[in-house]
């Protein structure tokens, strides 16, 4: 008989445990900043794939077809890793009436630090040049950008429909 996969095991790549530490990345780098989930979904996709902004450092994961529709898996499993790192106190979920916004904490910097791997370094760093690159820019405005890129970044479709949300969670 063939045992059916163990649900409770996250895979490593691309899953809860590594897209909500791309996040405490990009949290800790822009402190105390709060992000919406949308901006960290796009963020999310730019400091993995860097490469795909004109004169961006090279990306964390290769370039591989079709990655736009990596923005539409994205969410789910980053909503996760989010709640994972917030109960262990690493980010924290605040409410406002333009939506639900995440910053980093006190203690993320710390976690970080102690994170010795290569990935891990390139991975701040990419989180440095992301903040100091869009830190200033509007979640709306990001959007445009993502919006404008998506044809560039090996999408097959539209993904206006993916990114849209109502403009007041943008504003």
């Amino acid at each position: 008989m063939i045992e059916s996969p163990d649900t409770n095991v996250l895979p490593p790549f691309n899953g809860p445990i590594e897209i909500g530490l791309r996040a405490l990345s990009l949290l800790s780098e822009a402190f105390p900043i709060p992000y919406s989930l949308q901006r960290l979904v796009v963020s999310d996709y730019l400091l993995v794939h860097s490469d795909d902004m004109p004169g961006g450092p090279p990306g964390l994961h290769p370039k591989t077809p079709h990655r736009g529709g990596e923005l539409l898996v994205r969410r789910a499993a980053l909503e996760q890793g989010l709640m994972l790192y917030q109960s262990r106190g690493l980010l924290e979920r605040h409410y406002t009436e333009t939506g639900v916004m995440f910053t980093a904490t006190e203690r993320t910097a710390s976690f970080l630090d102690a994170l010795s791997s290569d990935y891990a370094a390139e991975l701040r760093e990419k989180a440095v040049w992301l903040v100091s690159l869009f830190g200033e820019v509007t979640d709306g405005e990001l959007l445009k950008i993502a919006n404008s890129q998506v044809g560039e970044w090996g999408a097959e479709f539209t993904m206006e429909s993916v990114l849209k949300v109502e403009d007041a969670e943008w504003q």
